[in-house]
């Protein structure tokens, strides 16, 4: 084994051999992302029904928004949607519609998805969020309870 490793070419191949099983893997991981997100969308954006909740008895209904993304039917839908973006992890929406994030009130934008159970918070950023077919997503002015992070959920 050492001979072995003294050889520089035998070397040179074990390392060659490492970066092909890692890229190999890499190629993988990113082809199957990328497949699914594909079938996810279909490779066209989807019709949804999207809804904004004010949190003071208005709310406004989107049916038949267009868009592949959260934020691209948000815009499609005419939504002036102010937020920040955090690299990789997608973007924070700090207003909708003129109406901004409030700390000293603790009231905040969040999405939530309609399941068979209610409303169900959403897990992602809305520029990373792929829609699904006929899905019913709300953007709720939440308040939210500054010690357990706990967000109302939309009436």
């Amino acid at each position: 084994m050492t001979s072995l490793l003294k050889n520089g070419w035998a070397l040179a191949a074990m390392v060659a051999l490492c970066w092909a099983l890692v890229a190999s893997s890499a190629f993988g991981y990113y082809y199957y992302q990328f497949t699914d997100l594909v079938a996810r969308i279909g490779g066209t954006p989807v019709s949804v029904n999207l809804s904004v909740d004010y949190a003071n008895g208005t709310r406004r209904w989107f049916n038949g928004t267009i868009g592949a993304t959260l934020y691209d039917a948000m815009v499609r839908a005419g939504w002036n949607v102010e937020a920040s973006s955090f690299g990789v992890m997608g973007l924070y929406v700090t207003s909708i519609n003129g109406l901004g994030e409030s700390t000293e009130n603790s009231r905040y934008w969040s999405w939530w998805t309609w399941t068979d159970y209610g409303w169900s918070h959403g897990g992602a950023a809305c520029d990373k969020y792929v829609l699904g077919a006929s899905e019913s997503i709300i953007w709720y002015y939440s308040y939210t309870n500054t010690t357990t992070w706990i967000m109302d959920q939309p009436p």
